[in-house]
């Protein structure tokens, strides 16, 4: 059942849902800019596109540029003669390969029949494999389409050091000269003449060039056991050698300002995750720093593209959040698994887990975890189970205490930016050349006051950048004089986002940002329901039609965007709030006039008091909960706005409940 209550007062209709005017006076209008704009260190290429180097070694790095590379699809890529070896050794090597958990092998299960040629997707295999294992047995120069095959590994991969044979059986003297078996494969080719002298001249060269590498001969090995576990060893060994001696190149095409900025703190902080990436031993990595600082953007920015990359098949997220929700949590990471879940909640996590352990190579990422949790409730397996997958998790919190009791092996700080990097920050977004300006002093002192935060520097630029110098005094000794009665870490953020808000240039946007914080944390929030939120709130009110409200409700978010108060979100329709920005929205109407938001949205509440706590309340949001009967009486005199939808267990609303 859906339900969504509203309740407009006529106090309510002409100013924003805290009941509190503009602090700023005679505030002017803040220009939405929806244009990207451009980063202001010469490093940065036009085109936007950083490369990761991924490298194991003490101080990795990251340079720029604007060319592609396309990332391995397989490690190995099998050629072999099918009626030789196909359903015995091969298949053996092929499984002995696997096993290892950290190597993709290809291998052709089709074969080829009289009158075929190779395949485009075998030749799309050859190219997207790291390495190639050719398995020379006395009959693999008996058959064209192997010696095609071959010819195209050397066409394709660049370096002998790509291919490795294995003499099966054969001399690699014979394979050299083509005496033996291989002297009657061309002789035959030749007295049937049904291959060009060129394409035999080919062939030739093939098989000298991998006769002259060095590779593995079955008569060195006292049994065919024996030479597949050598081989699964020396190619597992050369694969993570080259992940930790040569730079595994990422393209990451980034926007250079709203998404994305690499700071020193953030290459920091980049390039010890990405050696806990690397690191076998690593397990569990922890990602931890202030709220504001840039935590959930860096990590999925490294995250996606080393899965681009081929570390990790799967990168599956979930938003863990200050009221932890395990259900919620289980269907994020189901969804991305592509596992439809049933049952109750341990149910869930043994399917869940289940399905983790079938994969290989996945990168689960918990984001903003407040306080140690049981990762089994969730479905998520043990860290020596992982480890067997080579799988990882990885998460980011505030705290480090809380990397430390949820057992992470490395855990990185992301600090605030530098005195520098914030100036940086804040003249990029506010647009703003402070050359020779008086306003320069000012505005050094707004970056101070924003204490390093990203989130913080980002609305504050974007709410000053159009106001004359008076409007700069103000914030100055707005933002000085500011009290956050708070002990937590986030009084540089609320005051600059406080601010930010206080500069919006109507009630209508204001509200709006308002209602937003009524969402759960890290939601794609529809606008439609902001739209029908607003109107049922008495928002919107000049305008004649309703299409003319809609189009006035789509500029006003995207003004709030332009302000860096809200984000775009990946659903087409949707927006979404930064968690800081989010803490702050649901605190404006209880510091400004004691009418709070009491928020308890998507975090598991089964109950829901309606006579205790709620006295002072103008909102109440409890969506997306297991709350399954209301009570008798809802005791709220103050409340403007009650919201209940998706508590599915909901059947009847008490007759005595309003």
């Amino acid at each position: 059942m859906t339900l969504s209550f509203l309740f407009c007062s006529s106090r309510s209709r002409s100013k924003p849902l805290s009941n509190a005017s503009a602090s700023a006076s005679h505030p002017l209008p803040v220009r939405p800019d929806p244009q990207l704009l451009e980063d202001s260190e010469s490093t940065q290429p036009k085109d936007n596109l950083v490369r990761f180097h991924f490298l194991k070694q003490p101080k990795p790095w990251i340079t720029y540029t604007s060319s592609s590379k396309t990332a391995w699809k397989h490690d190995v890529f099998l050629s072999f003669r099918g009626e030789d070896t196909r359903h015995g050794f091969v298949s053996h090597l092929y499984d002995e390969l696997e096993s290892t958990g950290r190597i993709k092998t290809f291998k052709d299960d089709q074969g080829l029949q009289a009158g075929m040629s190779i395949s485009p997707s075998l030749l799309r295999a050859i190219e997207q494999s790291k390495l190639a294992i050719v398995v020379l047995s006395p009959n693999y120069a008996s058959s064209p389409w192997c010696l095609d095959e071959l010819t195209h590994i050397f066409q394709f991969m660049e370096g002998r050091d790509r291919i490795l044979p294995i003499f099966y059986h054969v001399d690699p003297a014979d394979v050299r000269h083509q005496r033996g078996s291989f002297a009657t494969a061309f002789t035959n080719y030749e007295r049937k003449s049904r291959q060009s002298e060129e394409k035999l001249y080919q062939w030739r060269a093939a098989l000298k060039q991998v006769a002259d590498i060095s590779g593995w001969n079955t008569k060195n090995f006292g049994s065919e056991s024996e030479l597949v576990k050598r081989i699964a060893k020396d190619v597992s060994s050369k694969t993570t050698l080259e992940v930790q001696q040569r730079p595994v190149e990422i393209d990451i095409t980034i926007p250079s300002t709203r998404e994305f900025r690499i700071f020193e703190s953030t290459r920091q902080a980049m390039d010890e995750l990405i050696k806990a990436l690397i690191d076998d031993e690593v397990t569990i990595a922890g990602v931890y720093g202030m709220g504001g600082v840039g935590k959930t953007t860096m990590v999925r920015n490294v995250a996606l593209q080393a899965r681009k990359n081929g570390l990790f098949d799967h990168v599956i997220v979930a938003v863990v959040s200050q009221d932890p929700n395990f259900r919620r949590s289980q269907q994020q990471l189901a969804e991305q698994l592509d596992l439809r879940l049933e049952g109750t909640e341990s149910e869930t996590a043994d399917r869940l887990k289940e399905r983790i352990m079938e994969g290989k190579r996945i990168l689960i990422i918990l984001d903003d975890i407040w306080e140690s949790i049981d990762l089994s409730l969730i479905g998520i397996p043990n860290p020596d189970e992982l480890k067997r997958r080579n799988s990882k998790v990885l998460i980011t919190t505030r705290r480090l205490d809380v990397c430390r009791s949820m057992k992470s092996q490395a855990s990185f700080l992301l600090s605030i930016l530098s005195k520098e990097d914030s100036w940086k920050l804040f003249v990029d977004c506010s647009r703003i050349s402070f050359d020779e300006s008086t306003n320069i002093y000012r505005a050094r002192a707004i970056v101070r006051e924003c204490g390093g935060l990203p989130v913080a520097l980002k609305a504050i630029a974007r709410a000053l950048q159009d106001k004359d110098m008076a409007e700069w005094n103000i914030a100055v000794q707005q933002l000085r004089a500011s009290q956050i009665a708070s002990l937590d870490d986030q009084g540089p953020a609320f005051k600059c986002i406080k601010l930010s808000y206080d500069y919006l240039r109507s009630d209508d946007a204001k509200s709006f940002f308002l209602l937003c914080s009524l969402f759960p944390e890290d939601y794609d929030i529809p606008i439609k329901d902001l739209f029908k939120y607003a109107i049922g709130n008495g928002l919107l009110r000049e305008a004649a039609t309703i299409q003319e409200a809609r189009d006035r409700a789509n500029s006003v978010i995207k003004y709030l965007k332009a302000s860096s108060l809200l984000l775009d979100s990946p659903k087409e329709g949707c927006v979404k709030m930064h968690d800081v920005v989010r803490d702050t929205a649901k605190s404006i109407p209880r510091y400004e006039d004691d009418h709070g938001f009491c928020v308890k949205a998507g975090c598991g509440l089964k109950e829901f008091r309606g006579t205790t706590g709620h006295g002072d309340c103008s909102a109440i949001s409890l969506m997306m909960n297991d709350i399954d009967r209301l009570p008798e009486e809802l005791v709220c005199p103050k409340l403007q706005i009650l919201l209940l939808q998706n508590n599915v267990h909901i059947d009847e609303i008490p007759e005595t409940f309003f």
